[in-house]
């Protein structure tokens, strides 16, 4: 191996390789063309060169192929060729994917497998109309009550609105005429809102909303009908909303005022002379419906008159009860007559209770009481003593006999279908009214009551003439040919005790026997009211139940 000075004059003769046929190895190339000799490994007896290791060296490629290989210039016009192009791709591509622009290169872009030169002037036309579509401001050609608000965003034209009036007017007047008066519903006293909002809304929509059957891009789309709304211009209002709340509380307030309740007829008096009821008359009232006053208001505004008039008038309301019923309905209800005795006394006291209680009224929903009537039945007054039961006994009493009084009342209270709070019967059946028909009284205990269970006021008239009790129920009659009567029937009779009780009296002189109670039987009787229609029973029902004792003959003797 020969040495050969390299670079910088220095002689080294490892890392390179001189073959026979004058070609020299560098480097890599000694190391592909002459294997590592290893140990085990053989190699035939063919060159040996040495470059500091002993290395077996396989023949060299002949001059023919060696003629074939490529001289490094031609790589680097490949290489040079190959950067042209790629810079030229570059060039083509970079206007699409990163945005460039060349101002003196034609800038191109693919589109559907093809290559478009990018045409400046559409470009520019396209920049424009996208920056007049793609913005937050409401289209050129819109105004709301008047005010221009194209090119103003959201904000803007609300800030404007609010300086001006609603296009329909800011105030309202309405006159409400009922029956010539009249009442005003304004806007200092209903609380308005207006839907500036839901204009705006609409503004801003003009222009952007595409057609369902229109061509071409979005944008295109957009354009047009923003030129289109530019050519032919759009108005638009704000209307007023009402509290329709307050609006209704006021209608109310109105009918409340002009509302008049009709009066019905009503008893003012009794004429006891010739036993006639006086009425009062009936006076009709006038109503007027809340909801009516509403609506013709709501409908005055909702079409814009705000300083309308609504008149209405109000309806007649009848009397539930007029003066003419009342004349044809009142009059005596019910009357009842007893026989008296000859006794003076007694029949002074029933004279006495029956001016007690005549011409009494007796309110609707008011209790009589006999007792509170007539008060105590005193010598003061005029009572006399007269024959009363006391203990099963017949005594002589102070007001003795006022009994066929109350008696001869409860069975025209009873006829009159008043209903009874509180009645008795006496200790045996009396001879001027049938068993079960009678009420006993004694002061201050034993009373008789009723109540006026009807929706008038009932007068009673009681009187005394020749031996005769008469009491008479007016008000409001039963009905057109309705009547009530009593029947009593006896269910059960109880014997009188056998034999004679004899009873030691040393009051009285010795030797003297006298009989004080009677022997009676007694009985157990049940009152009905039967009701007629035109003389013909229509139904009956119990009324009360009297238990007459039965008495043991009782003598007392000294």
């Amino acid at each position: 191996m020969e040495r050969r000075p390299r670079k910088g004059g220095r002689l080294e003769r490892r890392g390179e390789l001189e073959l026979k046929n004058g070609q020299v190895l560098y480097g890599k190339e000694i190391d592909q063309m002459v294997p590592r000799q290893d140990e085990g490994e053989h190699h035939p007896p063919s060159e040996m060169v040495y470059d500091g290791r002993m290395r077996h060296v396989q023949p060299l490629p002949s001059p023919e192929v060696e003629k074939k290989r490529k001289p490094p210039l031609a790589w680097a016009a490949i290489a040079f060729v190959n950067l042209i192009l790629l810079v030229s791709l570059f060039l083509l591509m970079a206007p699409q994917m990163l945005g460039l622009r060349f101002r003196s290169l034609p800038n191109y872009a693919f589109n559907s497998h093809a290559v478009v030169e990018m045409d400046e002037q559409r470009l520019a036309d396209y920049v424009n109309k996208a920056a007049s579509v793609y913005t937050d401001t409401i289209y050129p050609g819109v105004s709301i009550d008047g005010v221009d608000v194209s090119g103003l965003t959201l904000d803007q034209a609300r800030a404007r609105l609010m300086g001006v009036p609603a296009a329909s007017g800011s105030e309202f007047s309405v006159t409400v005429d009922v029956d010539g008066t009249q009442w005003v519903i304004d806007s200092n006293r209903v609380p308005m809102t207006r839907d500036i909002e839901d204009q705006l809304m609409k503004a801003y929509a003009m222009g952007r909303t595409l057609p369902q059957d229109g061509s071409g891009t979005p944008m295109e789309m957009r354009y047009a009908a923003m030129q289109d709304l530019q050519a032919h211009p759009k108005t638009l209002g704000t209307t007023l909303s009402f509290d329709r709340k307050t609006i209704h509380d006021l209608a109310e307030q109105i009918a409340a005022q002009v509302e008049e309740p009709a009066s019905n007829a009503y008893v003012s008096a009794f004429d006891m002379t010739s036993k006639t009821f006086l009425f009062g008359d009936d006076i009709s009232g006038r109503h007027l419906d809340a909801d009516t006053v509403y609506e013709q208001v709501m409908a005055c505004l909702e079409r814009g008159d705000y300083y309308g008039t609504v008149s209405l008038h109000t309806e007649s309301v009848m009397a539930g009860v007029t003066k003419a019923e009342l004349i044809n309905s009142f009059g005596m209800i019910s009357s009842y007559s007893t026989k008296t005795t000859d006794n003076k006394n007694r029949n002074t006291n029933i004279q006495l209770s029956c001016e007690a209680i005549n011409g009494m009224m007796v309110p609707a929903g008011s209790t009589f009481s006999f007792n509170q009537a007539t008060g105590e039945r005193s010598s003061a007054k005029g009572y006399k003593p007269a024959t009363a039961i006391s203990g099963g006994q017949n005594i002589e009493e102070v007001g003795g006999g006022v009994c066929q009084t109350s008696s001869t009342l409860f069975n025209a209270v009873a006829r009159a279908n008043l209903e009874i709070v509180k009645r008795s019967p006496h200790a045996w059946p009396s001879k001027y009214v049938e068993k079960g028909m009678d009420a006993t009284v004694d002061w201050p205990g034993l009373d008789f009551q009723f109540l006026n269970n009807t929706e008038w006021p009932i007068y009673i008239i009681a009187s005394y003439a020749n031996r005769k009790v008469t009491v008479e129920i007016y008000g409001m009659n039963l009905g057109d040919g309705t009547s009530i009567d009593l029947e009593s029937k006896v269910v059960r009779t109880l014997e009188a005790p056998s034999g004679v009780k004899e009873v030691l009296n040393e009051k009285l002189a010795p030797g003297t026997r006298k009989t004080t109670v009677q022997a009676r039987k007694g009985y157990e009787v049940e009152t009905y009211k039967v009701w007629y229609q035109n003389g013909h029973e229509i139904k009956r029902e119990l009324l009360c139940k009297s238990t007459y004792k039965a008495y043991q003959e009782t003598v007392e003797y000294h």
